[in-house]
């Protein structure tokens, strides 16, 4: 039976060449954790400050352009056995692997796995991985392949590490080294188990599993049998001494589907492969596996001039209420399992169905997609190349290949994998920005997006979808972001009511910054009086004109605060504003539109970025508006040239059949009120005119629990009266009710909780209150004694212009 001896322990890191001017003797030696990083180990040897503090992203980045050795040393596990493997399941990113002073390989691709033939001493054996700065390593190749379209670093393109080590427009440059996925030595005899590919197929309601089995063989080639069994049902086979491919099929009758949340239930089945010889067990390999169809539809319109874009799960239609994935992480080692299940969580509880996880980062570990399964999660998975022009000549593309084989058939098994993508903006870029010019003949990665990659999934993932790129078109010679076809990249350089200047069939990014928790904002810059442009403030802003266009957008809508505190609250505001207004837009344009994936759901360090849940986990006000948009009941209004619509948008199994109670307010109160009758039918939208409204006016509909706001014009034209209202507080263990009784019109109310507790989260926010109307938020709070009447009534914030321009 193959034995798996996990070398995690022992492990030392030194630095090996460069480095800081003034070198620090413990350098020469520190404990190193595997998996890991060296930023990781660094600061946990007290070396290093928080990478993520202050300013200490630039004062390390000798750590990026150094050397550094890993070290550990081991007794054999184990005797006997035809073959010892040593295997790497990820190396960052450029290293010499070298056993008792013999060089065992190169590698230089973070992404796939590496397995080492070895022989190994009883006792002592000496393990090290020499890693060169990938800086200098992705300059080398630079020059050799020659210079590529790179979005914000010149690596990228010619180094297999991820993108966003070397900076984002919402992430430092840390260019981090390390051994950041286990580390084993692995002993076997006769024949092991290479991959196990279970493709997955429902007839009727019949499940069908096609167990696609290779195995690698050692030794005298003998006759093999295989056992699979999926749940009860079992099937045994057999495997000629000539042959290195098995498939086998189980049926499985009677099957309970997988569904995405909010469908059904995640039902899954255990998937056993066991391989034999002579009757006893040489390996064994286990998964989970669900039965469900997702089918990626692309019907043409009737008058050819576009193509839509829409999943159908199970056979029913779904509205995608996606949201874009990043490493939860800049140090991506360091996230846990838990910290996995708690971004999915967040993620479904805001209303998500779908993440797409970015080609600019890396491929989910195996924790992230059992997370996926198990809480009903799609999720749409690059292959990763962004926003740059890759070369496709030499041992470059051999990477590629064996990269995209590994995690395709690592990934493949999982149900909530609904579709492959090729890659990001890349087709977009050769459009927009002239490649065929600007390369002068020099390749930028077609082949892999239309050749290698389609053929790899259509060999091993055949049940997958394939799409070429995002924002794609449905074909290589149509501009790639075109709304009326396939999947755009809604980035708009104004105002977020420009979103309604176009009407996509799909939108697989979009959306707009905020800052992060206040908390977590004050525990990383330190400058006695912040300001929007100040350095510290400055160092959290890692997009080009990002803060300037914030401002844009506050100038035209709630005027621009001096007080760093109100400009601080109405950017939140204004995220949470761009945000649901982008989602609830392109909701109402269903069934036309059939999806919206919010750039983005998480950061990787704090930062003022395009996230709805900052680094610490804690929501946004735009999570806020963004779990409201992505209720299955939607009603919005939207207002164009002085003329009001309400939509009421059902993605619900059932009918929506009620009334909506529709007012029109001005500051100074209530100046109408009338009823409409709802009839709409599932996955579908109905739309209701409301006629003029004037600058000064405020639309409210209200539907039972549900409600929706707009404004005729902007807050600027909105005079709202001085905020009155009660508040009422009920402390309990872990936990603090808030009621608050609006005595006037509160548009937008929110608590801001984290001022009284920086962990304390609210149930909602963004919520309308009309004079008279109560409503009553639940805090979970480890610091119920800090919530009183007095302390709850200085948090309560309302929507309103800025008071000190």
């Amino acid at each position: 039976m193959l034995n798996r001896h996990p070398l995690s322990a022992g492990w030392t890191g030194r630095l090996a060449s460069g480095g800081p001017a003034l070198p620090d003797a413990r350098l020469e030696e520190f404990a190193a954790t595997v998996p890991g990083s060296v930023h990781a180990d660094l600061q946990a040897a007290g070396i290093i400050p928080d990478p993520f503090d202050g300013d200490n992203e630039h004062a390390l980045r000798w750590i990026g352009d150094a050397d550094w050795t890993f070290t550990t040393t081991f007794d054999s596990p184990a005797t006997g056995f035809d073959r010892t493997d040593l295997v790497l399941e990820g190396v960052d990113t450029v290293a010499r692997v070298v056993l008792n002073g013999q060089e065992l390989a190169r590698t230089e691709n973070m992404h796939r796995t590496y397995r080492l033939p070895v022989v190994l001493s009883d006792t002592g054996n000496v393990l090290e991985v020499h890693f060169t700065s990938p800086r200098r390593f992705g300059a080398e190749r630079r020059d050799e392949y020659g210079k590529r379209p790179s979005a914000y670093s010149d690596f990228p393109p010619f180094i297999r590490k991820m993108a966003c080590d070397f900076g984002w427009d919402w992430g430092p440059d840390l260019a981090t080294s390390g051994l950041w996925r286990p580390v084993a030595i692995e002993n076997w005899s006769t024949a092991r188990i290479a991959s196990a590919r279970p493709i997955v197929s429902i007839d009727g309601e019949t499940g069908i599993v096609d167990l696609v089995l290779d195995v690698e063989r050692a030794g005298e080639r003998s006759d093999l049998a295989v056992r699979v069994a999926v749940g009860d049902h079992v099937v045994d086979s057999e495997l000629a001494s000539d042959a290195d491919r098995a498939v086998v099929r189980v049926e499985v009758p009677s099957v309970e589907r997988w569904w995405p949340r909010g469908l059904g239930e995640q039902s899954r089945y255990p998937v056993a492969v066991t391989l034999l010889a002579d009757g006893q067990p040489l390996d064994e390999w286990s998964s989970r596996i669900g039965f469900r169809e997702v089918v990626v539809e692309q019907p043409e319109d009737a008058d050819g001039d576009g193509s839509a874009f829409r999943l159908v799960v199970n056979g029913e239609p779904l509205f995608v209420r996606g949201v874009n994935w990043i490493p939860d992480n800049s140090l991506v080692a360091t996230v846990t399992r838990e910290q996995y299940a708690t971004r999915v969580r967040q993620a479904t509880e805001l209303g998500a169905n779908l993440i797409r996880v970015w080609g600019g980062g890396c491929f989910g570990t195996d924790d992230f997609y059992e997370e996926c399964d198990e809480q009903g999660l799609l999720v749409w998975q690059d292959f990763l190349f962004a926003c740059a022009a890759y070369p496709e000549e030499g041992p470059y593309a051999a990477e590629i290949e064996a990269e995209a084989r590994d995690n395709i058939a690592r990934i493949m098994p999982h149900p909530s994998l609904a579709l492959w993508n090729g890659n990001n903006e890349n087709v977009w870029f050769w459009f927009i920005h002239d490649w065929e010019t600007v390369l002068e003949g020099k390749t930028w990665g077609e082949k892999y997006y239309f050749d290698l990659l389609p053929s790899l999934v259509a060999e091993l993932d055949p049940q997958r979808f394939y799409l070429a790129g995002s924002p794609y078109s449905g074909a290589r010679d149509r501009q790639p972001n075109d709304p009326a076809r396939g999947v755009v990249h809604s980035w708009i350089p104004g105002d977020y009511r420009e979103y309604r200047e176009i009407a996509p069939r799909f939108v697989s990014e979009f959306g707009f910054q905020g800052p992060p928790s206040r908390a977590l904002f004050d525990s990383v810059v330190h400058e006695a009086d912040p300001q929007p442009f100040s350095p510290g403030v400055g160092q959290r802003q890692k997009a080009v004109y990002g803060t300037e266009r914030i401002e844009d957008v506050l100038r035209v809508h709630l005027g621009i605060p001096t007080d760093f505190d109100e400009w601080y609250w109405l950017a939140e505001l204004n995220q949470a504003r761009a945000v649901g207004f982008g989602i609830d837009y392109f909701r109402s344009l269903s069934p036309w539109c059939r999806g919206t994936v919010v750039w983005q759901l998480n950061d990787c360090w704090p930062v003022i970025s395009w996230s709805v849940l900052d680094s610490a986990g804690r929501w946004k006000l735009a999570a806020y508006a963004m779990r409201r948009a992505f209720a299955d009941r939607v009603a919005t209004v939207q207002v164009v040239d002085g003329q009001a619509r309400a939509s009421f948008g059902n993605e619900d199994r059932e009918a929506w059949v009620g009334a909506a109670r529709v007012e029109r307010w001005t500051a100074s109160g209530r100046v109408s009120e009338a009823s409409v009758d709802l009839a709409v039918d599932p996955h579908d939208t109905q739309w209701v005119d409301l006629g003029p409204i004037g600058l000064d006016e405020l639309v409210v509909v209200t539907v039972g629990d549900i409600r929706a706001t707009a404004l005729g014009g902007v807050d600027l034209d909105f005079p709202d009266a001085p905020a009155e209202f009660d508040v009422e507080v009920q402390p309990s263990s872990g936990s603090v009710s808030i009621t608050v009784r609006a005595g006037s019109l509160l548009r937008d109310t929110c608590l801001s909780v984290g001022a009284l507790d920086a962990d304390a989260h609210a149930d909602r926010n963004l919520v309308t209150l009309l004079p008279g109307e109560t409503e009553t938020w639940s805090i979970t709070t480890r610091h119920p004694e800090r919530f009183t009447a007095e302390s709850a009534r200085g948090v309560v914030r309302t929507a309103r212009a800025a008071t000190t321009r």
